[in-house]
C-alpha cells in the first residue's frame, strides 16, 4: 500500500508539472497583441519568436514566464527533498527527473495548443538552475560563447544542451567508487532532453545550413 501511494503521488506530480509546462505564455502574450505567434516569424510560441514578432521587451518577459515554469515546479520539489540531489534515492530522483522532463515536455507540446509548442529551452533553463545551478552555469557559459560568435538562438542552445550533458557527467562523476542513482540517471535523462532539444531546432540547423536562418539582434524591435 505505501508503494502504491508513493506511485500516485508521483504521478499526480508529473501529471501538474505537464500542467504547469504547458501554460503557453508566448501564445497568450501574442494574443494581447492581437496576435497568434503560430502565424507569424518561426510559428513558434517561444521566447525567440515573441522577441522577433513583439518585440525584446515581450520577449523577454515570454522567456521569464517560461523560466520561471520551470523553475519554481522544481525548487518545490526540491523543498520536499532537500537539496542534496547526489545522494538522492532511486526514487527521489526518479521523482525529480520525471517532474523535469514533465515541464520540458509541457512546454513543447502543450496540450492547450494541439500540442503545439515551445523548444523547450526556457522552460528546461528554469529547471536546471533550480536543480543543478552549477550544471546550470556551464550552459549558460557555453550559450553566451556562441551567442558571441554566431548569434544564432538556435544553436547556441543546442551547443548549450550539449555542455549540460557534460558538465552532468563530471558533476556527477564517482568519486568514491559507489554508484549512486544520480550518477546514472541525472545524465541519461538529461541526454534525452538534449535530443528532444536538437529535435525542437531540425528546422533552425536547417535554415543555418542554408544561410537563411535569422540572426538575434539583426534588426531592432
Amino acid at each position: 500500500m505505501v508503494e502504491c501511494a508513493v506511485v500516485a503521488e508521483d504521478i499526480v506530480y508529473i501529471v501538474a508539472a505537464y500542467l504547469i509546462g504547458s501554460i503557453p505564455f508566448g501564445y497568450l502574450a501574442g494574443k494581447l497583441h492581437g496576435i497568434d505567434l503560430r502565424e507569424h516569424g518561426s510559428h513558434n510560441i517561444g521566447a525567440t519568436n515573441a522577441m522577433r514578432v513583439l518585440g525584446r521587451k515581450w520577449g523577454m518577459v515570454v522567456f521569464a514566464l517560461d523560466f520561471l515554469k520551470g523553475y519554481l515546479p522544481v525548487l518545490a520539489i526540491m523543498a520536499m527533498q532537500g537539496r542534496g540531489v547526489a545522494d538522492y534515492s532511486v526514487g527521489q530522483t526518479a521523482q525529480l527527473l520525471g517532474v523535469i522532463v514533465a515541464l520540458t515536455l509541457g512546454h513543447t507540446f502543450t496540450c492547450f495548443l494541439h500540442f503545439r509548442g515551445g523548444k523547450g529551452v526556457a522552460t528546461m533553463a528554469g529547471c536546471l538552475v533550480s536543480a543543478f545551478p552549477m550544471i546550470a552555469g556551464w550552459a549558460v557559459c557555453a550559450w553566451v560563447f556562441m551567442m558571441i560568435m554566431t548569434r544564432y538562438v538556435s544553436l547556441s542552445s543546442i551547443v548549450a544542451g550539449g555542455v549540460m550533458v557534460l558538465a552532468s557527467l563530471l558533476n556527477f562523476g564517482q568519486a568514491d567508487g559507489v554508484c549512486k542513482p544520480a550518477e546514472w540517471m541525472i545524465p541519461g535523462v538529461l541526454f534525452l532532453i538534449l535530443l528532444l532539444i536538437v529535435y525542437r531546432h531540425r528546422e533552425n540547423l536547417r535554415r543555418i545550413a542554408e544561410g537563411t536562418e535569422p540572426k538575434a539582434f539583426s534588426k531592432k524591435n
